[in-house]
């Protein structure tokens, strides 16, 4: 019954499958260790919910949780999101932007995918990177290229994307290419300002050859770079030195910055020094958005626009994320000086969820530790270790576990 293209139809992302094994199981027996899915969780191993979103959803009016809201999002949610986004930078911005609302991250990511790339054309996606993007591709009858993410130093492989991009440009007029930064899932990586600035030299090079070039920046895990926000908004504002022929497409997840994982909120923002580009921007994301899931929900948008535009709500927020991100760090620092202790090789980790052990055999290491009541998240060439859905205890226990069995598969 099927039409053709979708007789292999998979969903090979195991994350949330191999997710709901492990919850299962922790539910049954307490002492299994479920480091799978990328929600906060707090060191009583319940999940965190920030107080200043639960003060706000107990005072939205009916209206304001369960009507429809316009498709390409309200009003104050768009002018929440570019104060949020760009902090000092706002007014260097606020004209040359368009804020389209999505279910999530993974909405900006799907119009972007399907509104900036022929059918057949490649993306080019990281090497280490969350699978659903080569998913969302495939939806489209479109391919994918990888840069390798790390050169020989652990840093940011601008050659090799530099490289795999003139390849690229030979068959099709377009290039799009996918940055997760900072907190990359799955490595926690984040670029440090001058392999930004350097990327985007590349990006002009490339649109002042005649060449279309979309930068997909997925920023999910931003709000939790241990970096201040002065610091990890400064690579935002080198997006001001885009030349003509540029489209940057920052991907905001609602979702995980404001801990409204079901809600599935979030946002594409637009950045061109082109109007008609923008105006192009609205235009079509508004069809897709329509298309696809109609608009994106009311209540979650309200529940973000109202701690954005009020300054003790905002105050407040902030507090509560600088804890979250905070303990991360804590949770990071432990394991990696038990990875030295126990001789556990790691990718190079910055902040974030999530961090990487690299192996040939991930589904073998991963079945020898769910014998050990550990569960993680195998992928190409590594491991995924989320570190904010586990305990400090807990890290404790599995960090000898894992090296022993990493020993064991390399």
């Amino acid at each position: 019954m099927l039409a053709n293209r979708s007789l292999e139809k998979e969903d090979k992302s195991n994350i949330i499958t191999l997710g709901s094994i492990a919850k299962k199981l922790k539910r049954e027996d307490p002492t299994v260790i479920n480091s799978t899915i990328g929600m906060m969780y707090d060191e009583d191993g319940k999940l965190f919910v920030f107080d200043s979103i639960n003060k706000v959803l107990a005072e939205l009016s009916n209206e304001e949780k369960f009507a429809y809201a316009p498709t390409e999002g309200t009003k104050d949610f768009q002018e929440a999101l570019k104060k949020w986004l760009f902090k000092s930078h706002y007014e260097l911005f606020k004209d040359n932007v368009v804020v389209s609302a999505t279910p999530g991250g993974s909405g900006a990511l799907s119009n972007s995918f399907s509104n900036y790339l022929n059918e057949g054309d490649k993306a080019l996606l990281p090497s280490f990177m969350w699978g659903n993007y080569k998913q969302m591709l495939y939806e489209n009858n479109q391919g994918h290229v990888c840069y390798d993410l790390f050169d020989e130093y652990g840093c940011f492989n601008l050659e090799d994307l530099k490289k795999k991009a003139y390849e690229l440009k030979k068959t099709q007029d377009r290039i799009l290419i996918v940055v997760n930064d900072p907190c990359q899932n799955p490595t926690g990586y984040s670029m440090r300002q001058i392999e930004f600035r350097n990327l985007i030299v590349f990006i002009n090079e490339l649109a002042e050859s005649g060449t279309k070039v979309i930068l997909v920046h997925d920023l999910a895990y931003q709000d939790f770079d241990v970096n201040p926000y002065f610091v990890n908004r400064s690579n935002l504002e080198l997006y001001d030195n885009i030349k003509k022929n540029v489209l940057v497409i920052l991907a905001f997840s609602g979702s995980k910055s404001f801990g409204l994982y079901g809600l599935r909120v979030g946002a594409m923002v637009g950045i061109s020094k082109e109007k008609e580009v923008l105006e192009e921007f609205s235009k079509a994301n508004k069809f897709s958005s329509r298309s696809k899931w109609s608009n994106t929900t009311n209540m979650g948008m309200n529940l973000i626009s109202k701690i954005i535009l009020d300054d003790k709500l905002l105050e407040k927020y902030v507090k509560e994320i600088n804890y979250v991100s905070n303990l991360l760090n804590d949770r990071a620092n432990l394991f990696k000086s038990l990875a030295i202790k126990y001789s556990l090789p790691l990718l190079n980790y910055k902040s974030g969820f999530f961090l990487t052990i690299p192996t040939d055999h991930p589904w073998e290491v991963y079945e020898d530790l769910v014998k050990e009541k550990i569960h993680i998240i195998p992928m190409d060439k590594c491991i995924r270790v989320t570190l904010s859905s586990i305990t400090m205890v807990e890290i404790e226990k599995m960090v000898p576990v894992i090296a022993k069995i990493i020993k064991l598969h390399n």
